[in-house]
């Protein structure tokens, strides 16, 4: 629909001639000769912008202005002047006008005018349309108004209804599945309690069960003398989150099972069993009825977990939610940065709504960080973005020019050497990932890690 345009000038002949120039850009173009005549209009027709002459007999763009401005909604309003001064133009700023332009009005200043002002209402209509979503979504644990969403939201109820039983939030790495564990806790009975989450794949074996479990004095090399609670303890009253729940060994795992099925644990070197008093979620961006077929993970660990599973689709898959996400992540960094962040540009929203997310809504956030940080008048361009700027990938481990070790030797200790480092290199450092691209459990790793005194100071 294109933009409706109230023209009002008491001389017909400019009259004439920016209507026919405006018209040939595509605007409706109504027409008024005087400043009571144009409001009038206004009230009738509600147009997108009002080009004024600041002369008029009957009173002129000074006196109309703030009248027009009174409109609900208010249109945009351009003043036309023969004689404009510095004066006169910081009142008409002042008193809302939006653009002041000197007559004879050069043609393409015009239009560029014209186009900037409807833009920015756009960008502010649409930035005001999406807050108001916003509102009425703050009861949800997500920002967003896809159906897939709102699947999750009626998941997130279920669960947080049951305040013993054992959710599984699958997704991709990204999408938010801490902030779904967060929201079972907070929905539910268990809401005053803590709430306490532990990365599976960040700690060794022997670590994780201490950090999980706890242990008693002297139980632990290098542990506290006089012992320590693990989270299961810490988590009491509350909900334990296990993320990335796929990267527990199999001994884990089974210890895992007997909490979930007796509601007890033991600490290392503990001869006693301690109640557990805790809400148990798992996340994974792993397949793990895969994993089961392929005896990684136990079955009947995952269908303990799998009471109810919630799944979080990726952002590609609900695109219509990338648009309050981006408004509702500038204002909070509008908040933080203490700036007057307007909103997107057109072409800033579009190159968003165009974009495949491959990192889901981490990404998201992050592009509208960095843009919050590089736009200096406040609107959001696609420049400021960084979504064209795409890292070099990382070669797979054991191709390309780096396949042999330095020296080119092909002795099996030093080819296995230099592909634990391609590994360890393509994932970033991550041990859990560079584990699975070696096709190796993470003890293993961690035992060639030591041989080979890769990660040492």
């Amino acid at each position: 629909m294109c933009a409706q345009i109230l023209l009002a000038d008491d001389d017909s002949g400019i009259r004439v001639g920016l209507r026919a120039l405006l018209e040939r850009s595509g605007y409706a173009v109504d027409e008024a000769g005087s400043g009571q005549e144009a409001l009038a209009m206004a009230r009738l027709e509600t147009p997108s912008l009002v080009l004024l002459d600041l002369v008029m007999p009957d009173g002129g763009g000074l006196e109309t202005l703030p009248k027009l401005l009174e409109l609900d909604p208010a249109p945009a309003v351009v003043l036309l002047s023969g004689f404009a001064d510095v004066r006169t133009a910081v009142r008409a700023m002042r008193l809302g006008a939006d653009n002041l332009l000197e007559k004879p009005v050069d043609p393409t200043e015009l239009l560029g005018v014209v186009e900037k002002v409807l833009g920015s209402r756009r960008v502010v209509a649409e930035r005001d349309r999406l807050r108001e979503e916003l509102c009425e979504l703050r009861s949800s644990p997500f920002v967003g108004r896809s159906q897939a969403l709102r699947r999750v939201f009626d998941h997130v109820d279920r669960v947080a209804a049951a305040p013993n039983t054992t959710a599984l939030i699958t997704g991709e790495s990204g999408v938010g599945k801490e902030l779904v564990a967060r929201a079972i806790h907070e929905r539910s009975s268990r809401a005053d309690g803590p709430f306490v989450a532990l990365n599976c794949a960040a700690l060794a074996e022997n670590l994780l069960e201490a950090e999980l479990f706890g242990y008693e004095a002297g139980s632990f090399t290098g542990g506290h003398p006089k012992g320590r609670d693990g989270l299961l303890a810490s988590a009491a009253g509350g909900s334990l989150l296990l993320d990335e729940v796929g990267e527990l060994d199999m001994i884990l795992q089974a210890k895992l099972l007997r909490v979930l099925q007796e509601r007890v644990y033991r600490r290392i070197g503990g001869q006693r069993d301690l109640p557990m008093d805790a809400r148990v979620i798992a996340s994974t961006n792993r397949d793990l009825l895969a994993m089961v077929e392929e005896h990684t993970f136990r079955e009947d660990l995952f269908y303990r977990l799998n009471v109810l599973s919630i799944v979080v689709p990726p952002l590609r898959e609900r695109p219509e939610d990338v648009a309050p996400l981006a408004v509702h992540f500038l204002g909070r960094f509008a908040a933080e940065l203490a700036r007057d962040l307007v909103g997107f540009s057109e072409a800033a929203m579009e190159k968003l709504m165009g974009h495949p997310w491959p990192g889901n809504v981490r990404e998201l956030r992050n592009a509208v960080e960095r843009a919050s940080l590089l736009t200096e008048s406040g609107l959001v361009g696609p420049e400021h973005l960084g979504l064209d700027q795409r890292p070099a990938s990382a070669p797979a481990p054991g191709t390309g020019t780096g396949s042999l070790p330095p020296g080119g030797s092909l002795r099996l200790r030093d080819m296995e050497e230099a592909l634990i480092r391609q590994a360890l290199e393509a994932c970033e450092g991550n041990r859990s990932s560079a584990a699975r691209e070696l096709g190796i459990n993470r003890a293993t790793l961690y035992n060639k890690l030591k041989v080979y005194g890769i990660g040492k100071q």
